[in-house]
């Protein structure tokens, strides 16, 4: 039997164990005898529902439940335009901020219920309106005026999350692992991180190490230090909002991470199987940034690729790290030297701001 991957399963118990107020938080002086139920503030819990788990999800979903369908769409506006229609999504509460624009926010309330919550449908709809689709450059005075954007003049910009740092690195190589669900994986991390638990972290290889990060496996003592340097949280606890940092540890990532040089050789050897190398620039920005290149930003980056070039044929040494670190292996009949300097023009790309920032 130890072979055979077990699943914790919830399930109600025959008598529901009795559950009391504790005095002063201490756990051997129980008070007065508590009962499930639910804010009748919001919605009295119907008599016809069980007052179990399942009772509660019926209550949730409720058609006259006012509040799940706002958290919700709420959420999903804050993922998609860096904050919700209620700055504090995390409080709805009487503590909580104000909607800026509750009209909109009960129609999407009702739209995503009436949808029968589909969550795709929701999303779908805020990418192709006319707020979301909105050039996020405006004029000085008007980002003066409205900092947080919550008069929706423009489109968002925000710092992306750390897991959208790193699959967007895989999925523009071509790397990324589409397969949805499974067991977690183990990606690269510095050798020793878990000795502090006396455990030893072998890391996965093959397809596994290119899947998204939402399988990335998380030990609450010792987070993924990719992951965790990004301010992606240690998942010990639920948390709606995320702070958003800029530090010089990220850079050092982003610069250093064997999953990020391995996306960049990935581009990099793609450039190598395009003639012109102005093209073959033009198409990596455009993946990683999701915009065009400007003249000025290309002759940067052209010029840079040929003094990459020349370094490498003087000093081959320095080839090494670009083209070794990670599983992945360009052709060897490629011209190392040309495969090197566009690896480190992709890293450049990949390390700047219009890659890190979602416009």
């Amino acid at each position: 039997m130890e072979t055979v991957p077990e699943l914790m399963v919830m399930q109600e118990m025959p008598k529901p164990r009795k559950t009391f107020l504790l005095q002063r938080g201490n756990y051997d002086t129980p008070g007065e005898q508590v009962f499930p139920n639910t804010p009748e503030s919001i919605l009295p819990f119907p008599k016809n529902l069980p007052k179990n788990r399942y009772g509660l999800a019926l209550w949730l979903t409720n058609p006259k439940n006012p509040l799940t369908a706002r958290v919700a769409v709420n959420r999903l506006w804050q993922n998609l335009l860096g904050v919700g229609l209620v700055k504090t999504s995390d409080d709805f509460g009487n503590q909580g901020e104000m909607p800026s624009h509750p009209e909109l926010l009960d129609w999407l309330a009702v739209t995503f219920r009436e949808s029968g919550w589909n969550i795709k449908k929701m999303n779908k709809m805020i990418v192709l309106s006319a707020t979301y689709r909105q050039d996020s450059q405006t004029a000085k005075n008007t980002r003066e005026k409205d900092p947080e954007n919550r008069l929706l003049a423009r489109g968002p910009a925000y710092r992306m999350s750390a897991e959208m740092i790193r699959d967007n690195a895989l999925m523009a190589s071509g790397l990324l692992n589409r397969k949805i669900g499974g067991k977690s994986v183990k990606p690269y991390q510095p050798d020793g991180l878990w000795e502090i638990n006396s455990m030893t972290y072998v890391p996965d290889s093959g397809a596994a190490i290119y899947r998204r990060s939402l399988y990335v496996i998380v030990k609450r003592s010792v987070p993924n230090p990719t992951l965790a340097t990004f301010d992606a949280p240690s998942r010990s606890y639920c948390m709606v909002r995320r702070q958003s940092t800029n530090t010089p540890l990220q850079a050092l990532v982003t610069l250093n991470d064997p999953t990020f040089i391995e996306a960049s050789r990935v581009l990099g050897a793609q450039m190598c199987q395009i003639a012109d190398s102005r093209q073959g620039i033009s198409q990596v920005y455009r993946k990683l940034t999701g915009r065009r290149i400007a003249k000025a930003e290309l002759e940067l980056l052209n010029t840079m690729q040929q003094a990459q070039v020349k370094k490498f044929r003087q000093q081959p040494a320095k080839q090494k790290g670009w083209l070794t670190i990670g599983q992945y292996r360009a052709v060897k009949s490629m011209d190392q030297a040309l495969l090197a300097a566009n690896t480190v023009v992709a890293n450049t790309i990949l390390n700047s701001d219009a890659s890190l920032t979602k416009r």
